[in-house]
Order: C-alpha cells, then sequence, then structure tokens
C-alpha cells in the first residue's frame, strides 16, 4: 500500500482582510501546481482517495492531485481537521481510509506533514517538506494499524527538484 504525504502548494502572505484559512495560491504556487499534476500523472501507484485539509490553499493544490492521479471527485475528501493538524490528528485519519483503498494522498499543511512524514518513515527524512512537496511512502499492513516507524520511503520530491 502507498501513501502519498504531500504539502500544499506556495499560498499568498499579505492579501489584506483575507484569513489564513482563506489564503488562494500565489503565482509560484498555480505554476507549481500545473507541474506537479504533470508529474502525478506518471508515477507508478497513483492515490485512488484523497483527503485535504479545507483550507483554500489546500483544496486547490488538492485539484491539482485529483486531475494528476485521474481521482474521482467523490474519492476527494475535506476534513477540516487536517486545517493545521498535528501528526496524530493526520495520523488518525489516514486509519480510517477504507479498506478496499490501496493508495491515498493527503493534503494538508506545515509543520504536521513535515512532523508526520518523519513519524511514519523508518528513519528521520526531512527537516522541512516545501510547499508542493510529496513523500510516497510504503506502508505495510492496512490502514487502521498504521503504527509510527513502520513505513519505507519510496520517493520524495518537490516543485525545484523537478526543474
Amino acid at each position: 500500500m502507498k501513501l502519498w504525504l504531500i504539502r500544499h502548494a506556495k499560498s499568498a502572505w499579505n492579501d489584506p482582510g483575507v484569513t489564513d484559512f482563506d489564503r488562494p495560491l500565489n503565482a509560484r504556487g498555480e505554476r507549481d501546481g500545473a507541474t506537479m499534476q504533470a508529474w502525478l500523472a506518471e508515477q507508478e501507484h497513483p492515490a485512488q482517495w484523497i483527503w485535504t485539509s479545507d483550507a483554500r490553499r489546500a483544496r486547490s493544490t488538492a485539484e491539482f492531485v485529483r486531475n494528476g492521479f485521474a481521482v474521482a471527485a467523490d474519492h476527494l475528501v475535506e476534513a477540516h481537521e487536517l486545517y493545521l493538524a498535528s501528526p496524530e490528528t493526520m495520523l488518525d485519519l489516514v486509519r480510517r481510509t477504507p479498506a478496499e483503498v490501496t493508495s491515498v494522498a493527503v493534503i494538508a499543511h506545515n509543520p504536521g506533514t513535515t512532523y508526520l512524514l518523519n513519524l511514519l518513515a523508518d528513519e528521520p527524512i526531512t527537516d522541512n517538506v516545501p510547499t508542493f512537496g510529496v513523500a510516497r511512502l510504503d506502508v505495510p499492513g492496512v490502514w487502521h494499524d498504521l503504527t509510527p516507524g513502520s513505513c519505507k520511503l519510496d520517493l520524495f520530491v518537490s516543485p525545484k527538484t523537478l526543474r
């Protein structure tokens, strides 16, 4: 089974009157989205199910991911609990992935995404998953039994590494 951990694309910071939750992607985030969508479309083990934070920047990123993996709209699930979530909250959500799904993507925020990646991997991976950074983990067993340190990193890329 495969777990794709994805940090949302680059977002706008200084739009007056816009809350953190409602921040849109900036121009770089949109460009990176197109790049990563094309890259995801070429990958093995595409996600069949996507969990995403319901924050605007994460939902926008999720559309790039959904299109790249060709995931049906009803298999993209917004979960408010992923907004600025702890790794434990994120892990609890992954454990609720339907049993028939063999590859799932989670789109969320830092620092939770970085912490979850390092928590699940059998060795420390990074001190920062960059914007639209993508890590794919090999998951043993079933989703509801997922435990810290049980996964192996398959790949780790970002828009910068693809240029």
